[in-house]
């Protein structure tokens, strides 16, 4: 038997794919036959197998955004309370130490 060569200027994928079937496919090994089916039923498992994964990672994705979402929107409101809430404490430390001050001053020196 004649070897048959394909060169990779000269031949195609279907001519290299024609010359290795018969490794790929001996019609005296059933066991090796049924490995290539497996396999290809593994590579059709696989492509069906990515599809469903972004969808099964959108709920944690969703609660991680979520939570961040939240979060912001917390500390945002934590910052609005003290930028309210400021001019208030400053206002109450003024007047008690203007109290204390007053106090101070009309004790009696003896």
């Amino acid at each position: 038997m004649a070897e048959k060569t394909v060169s990779a200027e000269s031949g195609s994928t279907v001519k290299t794919l024609r010359n290795l079937w018969p490794y790929m496919w001996p019609a005296d090994r059933a066991d090796l036959r049924a490995r290539v089916v497996w396999a290809t039923d593994a590579l059709a498992g696989d492509a069906r197998s990515v599809p469903p994964l972004p969808a099964f990672l959108l709920a944690p994705v969703m609660l991680v955004i979520a939570y961040n979402v939240v979060r912001l929107v917390q500390l945002g409101f934590n910052q609005l309370r003290d930028a309210l809430f400021a001019r208030v404490g400053q206002y109450a430390v003024r007047q008690l130490a203007f109290r204390t001050f007053i106090h101070m001053h009309q004790l009696s020196l003896r």
